[in-house]
């Protein structure tokens, strides 16, 4: 089976992350630049109702991170969990796991 794998760094540690994931065997990728919050960083935080205002105070609480996604075989995932935790282990990241039942690829 496949995974998708989403692995979420900050963004100073993106450079750390793609080397982790390329010592793992992996070849492709993709990233995705956003700004994002912790539970901790969220916890026990109100939003004002106004959208336009709440959207300001995520923007201005929030951290740069970036999320890097994967597709691995599930026989590989361990061995990539491994070497993230090694390569990352000062770092804050998240790892998230999504089986695929299929992958269709168009290459005209």
């Amino acid at each position: 089976m496949k995974i998708l794998l989403y692995l979420f760094v900050e963004s100073e540690n993106v450079g750390k992350a793609i080397n982790a994931l390329s010592e793992g065997g992996i070849t492709g990728f993709f990233l995705y630049d956003y700004k994002g919050m912790s539970p901790q960083d969220w916890h026990g935080f109100l939003l004002d109702e106004d959208p336009e205002m709440a959207i300001k105070a995520v923007s201005d609480l929030a951290q740069n991170a970036v999320l890097i996604g994967t597709v691995v075989s599930e026989y590989k995932l361990m061995e990539l969990e491994k070497i993230i935790d090694e390569k990352l282990a000062d770092c804050k990241y998240t790892i998230i796991e999504i089986p695929i039942e299929g992958i269709i690829v168009n290459m005209p």
